[in-house]
């Protein structure tokens, strides 16, 4: 329970009994005091739920997500999501992450793990573009990796997909990424 609560709910939280407990010393008044309790509650949780709404269609996601592809190979998923009205672009690398438009642009990103990268980090290729995106942007973006090499469950703190993956696994994973966000 106590790992749901942000920073701002629990001083909301602290500022009510606070105000609870004022209003109970300085009234001598029960009932008071728990009015002015439950109000307080409900206002925290009013709170917490306009500041956590969830996306909740699938045109909601659709709108939201700015999806970029880094791959030096065509990816048919990109088509398939453009007919689908996503607004999506693809790149064959990324030569600055720091300044590139199409990187800025998006807020999910699809980074290859081969044959991408390979000028700015060598032997760890799309493994190295998506940890040096995730230190320049942080949590502003989601950050996939997708190849048809392996699977990396486990080995990477970053989610993966198989570049053989049907639509619907493509859809899943971005209406889970884009929610994050």
């Amino acid at each position: 329970m106590l790992d749901k609560i942000n920073k701002n709910e629990g001083i909301w939280s602290f500022f009510g009994v606070i105000f609870t407990i004022a209003t109970f010393v300085l009234t001598n008044q029960k009932w008071w005091a728990i009015v002015v309790f439950v109000v307080a509650v409900l206002i925290v949780c009013g709170i917490h739920w306009f500041g956590k709404r969830k996306l909740k269609s699938f045109s909601d996601i659709r709108d939201t997500a700015k999806i970029l592809f880094i791959d030096d190979k065509e990816c048919q998923i990109v088509t398939s999501l453009l007919r689908n009205n996503f607004d999506v672009r693809k790149i064959d690398d990324v030569s600055s992450p720091a300044i590139d438009a199409d990187v800025q642009w998006a807020n999910m990103i699809f980074v290859d793990y081969k044959d991408v990268g390979k000028k700015l980090f060598g032997k760890k290729e799309g493994l190295g573009l998506i940890s040096e995106l995730k230190r320049v942007y942080g949590n502003k973006k989601r950050y996939v990796i997708y190849s048809s090499v392996q699977d990396f469950g486990g080995l990477v703190e970053f989610p993966y997909i198989r570049k053989n993956g049907s639509y619907d696994e493509f859809i899943s994973l971005i209406t889970t990424e884009i929610a994050k966000l």
